[in-house]
């Protein structure tokens, strides 16, 4: 008797490698814009308050309120 040889094994099919992952914007670089953020707001506010300042320490001019005519008193 003739050994049987055992069937050739069809080669499993190599695992399809993951794709890469996109690498996005890191935690990081959202702190940074956070910060730089919070600091244009300081800086902001700071010179809002100097311009308010400067301005609050005037009295506002004395104008003297035109008089309106009345309307309709020619009219036939």
């Amino acid at each position: 008797m003739a050994k049987k040889s055992k069937p050739a094994k069809a080669p499993k099919p190599a695992k399809a490698a993951k794709p890469a992952k996109p690498k996005g914007p890191g935690e990081p670089v959202y702190s940074v814009m956070a910060f730089i953020t919070l600091v244009a707001l300081a800086i902001g506010c700071t010179l809002l308050y100097l311009d308010y300042d400067e301005y609050g320490q005037k009295t506002a001019p004395a104008e003297k309120v035109p008089a309106l005519p009345k309307l309709g008193d020619g009219a036939p």
